[in-house]
């Protein structure tokens, strides 16, 4: 090991080998930097099969390890699990990726030189999607609006040339590809429990500022996601389900009480999560509404038990 300590990859696998297996062979052995990269993937109680295939694509491969949970845990759970491995020291660097992505040329290098100049504790590339109309930004930085309890990326959607050209600071970063070293992860405590999907980086973001650090993204940085890949192409009623419950559990977790998630602005954007399933989607509509108005219901009750 380098005296520069190492980079720890960590992706959640659930039914998704083809992807997951693709960024496992894509990944370098090392660092522009001489950090020895290690990949650790954790299955999240994939079908037989699925896990079969995985399990085949990655023999072998170096500096990869596979650990296999009984349940599906869920994402932060799930990275969380695969954090606790002990040779992971506090000066490591973990990347958190979701096995849908593919990395632009020099991501990692431009990454790797902001951590290193700790401007930021908590950095992001630039992630772009394919739309209709071609490459787009699907993240590049975002901000949390506390009075609607709204969290929106930053130039979503535009061109990725219209991208600022330096590392900057913002609110929120998203849980695709966040960086960081593994003491600041401690230091948060994690990814939050029982959030399942959704929201769980919100809350780890909302604590490292909170604590007085600086998030950062690195527009320089870049890498493809295959937004949704893992739960539904699209929105999927899992994405309903979870994203209106969670936004109740993050309020209740910074000390806004569920009152207030249904009246004023924030009672605004409860009804308009509901209303999003309703007109903006064409196939699946009924399953979609059910899922975001039983999210919502089962988020005013967790809220208000953990309250």
């Amino acid at each position: 090991m380098t005296s520069l300590g190492a980079l720890h990859v960590l992706t959640v696998h659930f039914n998704t080998p083809e992807l997951t297996s693709q960024l496992v062979r894509t990944l370098p052995q090392k660092t522009p930097r001489g950090r020895p990269i290690y990949i650790h993937v954790l299955d999240n109680c994939s079908d037989p099969e699925n896990l079969r295939q995985l399990q085949e694509n990655v023999a072998g491969q170096p500096g990869v390890t596979l650990q296999l949970s009984d349940t599906n845990v869920g994402f932060g759970a799930g990275m969380n699990l695969i954090a606790e491995h002990d040779e992971i020291a506090d000066s490591d660097l973990l990347w958190f990726l979701n096995s849908d992505i593919r990395l632009d040329a020099d991501c990692l290098k431009h990454l790797e030189e902001e951590i290193d100049a700790g401007q930021f504790v908590v950095i992001s590339p630039l992630i772009h999607s394919t739309d209709v109309t071609g490459p787009s930004i699907w993240y590049c930085g975002g901000s949390i609006d506390a009075s609607a309890l709204r969290v929106t990326h930053d130039l979503y959607g535009c061109d990725v040339d219209d991208a600022p050209r330096h590392p900057f600071e913002t609110d929120f970063i998203t849980g695709a590809a966040p960086m960081m070293r593994a003491s600041t992860f401690r230091a948060v405590g994690g990814f939050p429990r029982g959030y399942f999907i959704y929201w769980e980086d919100t809350l780890l973001s909302w604590k490292v500022r909170h604590m007085g650090m600086r998030l950062g993204v690195v527009p320089a940085a870049r890498l493809w996601h295959a937004v949704g890949a893992s739960s539904g192409y699209g929105q999927s009623p899992t994405f309903y389900y979870w994203s209106a419950r969670n936004r109740f559990i993050f309020a209740s977790d910074i000390g806004i009480s569920r009152s207030r998630l249904i009246r004023g602005r924030a009672g605004i954007e409860t009804l308009r999560i509901i209303a999003r399933a309703a007109i903006r989607e064409s196939e699946g509509r009924a399953r979609k509404v059910r899922a975001a108005v039983e999210g919502t219901l089962h988020g005013l009750t967790r809220a208000n038990r953990r309250s």
